[in-house]
């Protein structure tokens, strides 16, 4: 007999959404993606296989990720009217609450997870008037900036509120998240927090013998976002304040717009840095040796959870500075393990970038301890055993309810 799934709407291109699902151990079940666009799936995903019913699910192979791939009819044409996320003008481009409501009444999954709440979290909202005694479980993910970001925002925190009602579990990524929830009416079972990302095999990583100390590298790497959330232009303004203690150093911006390497070109002329904009890496691995030869990592935004790039950087050695908007100071110690300001005192982020180049010291202590946490909560198999663990309460709980 087929085993029932668990049904992951997510995005398909994301990183995250591969990270997590090959985390997962094959215990928990057969795993059914339901892209939240029409998107090619991220390679990392790994081996997919087709469903459109209960029969692919028989036949798919024990080491393949499921992949809803029924042409959507009827009213599936239909957007769900609901605001749409921030860079988006309407839903036309995203997934359909009929959609998950006609997989869940092919599929009778066990479990609805949603991955993030403004396109997976709102379709699903949007389906579960259609479901009645099909509606499985549902555990909502809150990433970074979906409650803290949207909820002070008019159009979306009356959505974020319906979300919260309905769903049965959240998996926050951070511990400030919490009282975001249960102040918009949550009332169900809180898992532990997990980054969005799940895990990573730091067993695979460099060890940090291995690699240049912090004080010896002269590489700093900023993240070049700046739109919605990101800020890099603030970061660039307070590299320039920075600049005497930056000569020497080469200062590379992470997935900058054409603003934010404009404005490092200018402050290549005036203030005579080293800086300039790095092309995107296809290779995960280049990407990693590239912070394990970074002294330090700036990122600046008005609103994160757990960034990868954070962790990234703990794992390696390369010295956070970062914003205080996102979850940073869950992980370490302010002022002696990274520095953590707010994203608009450009001053105290120049003074702050200024100290991790010039302060060898701070740098060289922060990279063990800052590695050892990582290691503890950000290890690729521990995670694994306790988001099966959720799972299987969220599960569990589900069933002891329909038995009731």
């Amino acid at each position: 007999m087929t085993r029932r799934p668990i049904l992951v709407v997510a995005m398909p291109d994301s990183i995250h959404t591969a990270r997590w699902l090959r985390m997962l151990p094959p215990d928990v079940g057969p795993l059914v993606l339901l892209p939240t666009a029409r998107r090619d799936p991220i390679p990392d995903l790994g081996r997919l296989w087709p469903i459109r019913d209960e029969s692919d699910l028989a036949a798919m192979p024990a080491d393949a990720i499921g992949l809803w791939s029924a042409e959507p009819t009827g009213e599936e044409a239909t957007p769900d009217a609901l605001p749409p996320p921030i860079g988006f003008t309407n839903r036309r481009t995203i997934l359909r609450g009929a959609t998950i409501a006609r997989a869940i009444r092919a599929l009778r999954p066990t479990l609805l997870h949603t991955m993030e709440i403004q396109q997976a979290g709102y379709a699903a909202l949007a389906a579960m008037p259609r479901l009645g005694e099909e509606r499985p479980p549902w555990l909502v993910s809150n990433w970074g900036s979906d409650i803290f970001l949207y909820g002070r925002l008019a159009a979306h925190r009356p959505i974020l509120r319906a979300v919260m009602t309905e769903a049965d579990a959240v998996l926050n990524e951070c511990d400030r998240d919490a009282a975001l929830v249960r102040e918009l009416g949550f009332r169900g079972r809180l898992l532990p927090p997990q980054p969005a990302s799940g895990g990573a095999d730091i067993a695979a990583l460099p060890r940090l013998d291995a690699l240049l100390p912090p004080s010896a590298r002269r590489l700093i790497l900023v993240k070049g976002y700046h739109g919605w959330a990101g800020r890099a232009l603030h970061a660039l303004s307070a590299i320039h304040l920075a600049a005497p203690a930056l000569r020497g150093f080469a200062i590379r911006l992470l997935l900058a717009p054409s603003a934010v390497r404009e404005m490092a070109q200018r402050l290549a002329e005036h203030d005579g840095l080293d800086i300039a904009a790095e092309p995107w890496m296809a290779d995960h691995d280049a990407v990693l040796r590239r912070m394990g030869d970074a002294r330090m990592m700036v990122a600046c935004g008005i609103s994160d959870g757990i960034g990868t790039t954070l962790l990234e950087a703990m794992v390696l050695g390369a010295f956070p500075v970062v914003s205080n908007t996102g979850a940073a100071a869950e992980w370490l110690a302010p002022g002696r393990d990274g520095l953590i300001l707010p994203p608009h005192d450009v001053a105290a982020l120049a003074a702050a970038i200024s100290r991790a180049a010039t302060d060898d010291a701070l740098v060289d202590a922060a990279a063990s301890r800052n590695r050892a946490t990582v290691d503890r909560r950000w290890d690729l198999r521990r995670n694994a055993v306790s988001a099966a663990a959720g799972y299987a309460e969220v599960i569990g709980a589900g069933r002891r309810a329909a038995a009731a």
